[in-house]
């Protein structure tokens, strides 16, 4: 189950939103700084981070599932923002060279099928860049932020799915080290604790930042068994079949 986009546009407009994009965005950018992509796909409810890292992710564009729902722009503004069904993407293959899934893999009910889709429309090479609440941290255990709804992910299991989905995973990071409070928290203190957290207990973040590659595996070719078979072999007759044939 996950929130719908208004309840998520509603949140991340809240002070203690804007704290969150700032901080995680800000660790996505450590990421992103040495492969900016020139077109970027944003998957599930994506646009806050997506504004935040518009220097290196090109033309950006958004989709999010039907039972999500999609946020309108303003009249007079561009709406760059697509209803789809992860399963099936209504994009070709190896079209984007980057993918940002941002509350979506946590709330699909296939999300292996969500992920060979990722891989299918990325170009060979391509990173998809996806943050998932973390089983192990506070924010999955509050049901008051977008990060307590849905199936949250250890690292292992992150891990093992987008293997099977032919995504390897080359970074890792976290962030939300700061427990989800109701009141809110200055800027000073919510830096301070990503920092220490950082640094002495990374593991216990409330959310998971990983990057993978789409990873092709180029097939060997068959050797053509006229080049193995030079000479046809001769299979040895009993002698009671010989006598048989002699006759």
């Amino acid at each position: 189950m996950n929130f719908e986009a208004t309840q998520l546009q509603s949140w991340y407009e809240e002070p203690g939103g804007r704290l969150v994009v700032r901080l995680v965005g800000e660790a996505m950018e450590r990421l992103l700084k040495e492969n900016p992509s020139e077109r970027t796909l944003g998957l599930g409810f994506a646009q806050p981070y997506l504004d935040w890292l518009r220097p290196w992710t090109g033309h950006a564009m958004g989709a999010a599932p039907a039972e999500m729902g999609v946020v309108l722009k303003a009249p007079g503004t561009v709406n760059r923002t697509a209803q789809v069904r992860p399963d099936a993407l209504p994009f070709p293959d190896a079209w984007f060279e980057r993918v940002l899934m941002v509350h979506l893999l946590e709330g699909t009910s296939d999300p292996k099928s969500a992920l060979r889709e990722t891989w299918r429309i990325l170009v060979p090479g391509g990173r998809l860049l996806i943050l998932v609440a973390n089983r192990g941290g506070l924010w999955a255990r509050r049901d008051t932020t977008p990060f307590g709804w849905g199936r949250p992910y250890s690292p292992g299991q992150l891990r093992s799915i987008l293997e099977e989905s032919l995504l390897v995973p080359r970074q890792w990071s976290y962030a939300l080290f700061f427990p989800p409070l109701k009141r809110k928290l200055s800027w000073h203190w919510a830096s301070a604790w990503e920092k220490a957290g950082t640094r002495w207990f990374a593991p216990m973040g409330g959310v998971i930042i990983c990057e993978a590659e789409k990873v092709v595996y180029a097939s060997t070719p068959l050797v053509r068994k006229k080049n193995l078979i030079r000479h046809p072999a001769r299979i040895p007759l009993p002698l009671a079949e010989k006598s048989i044939l002699n006759r």
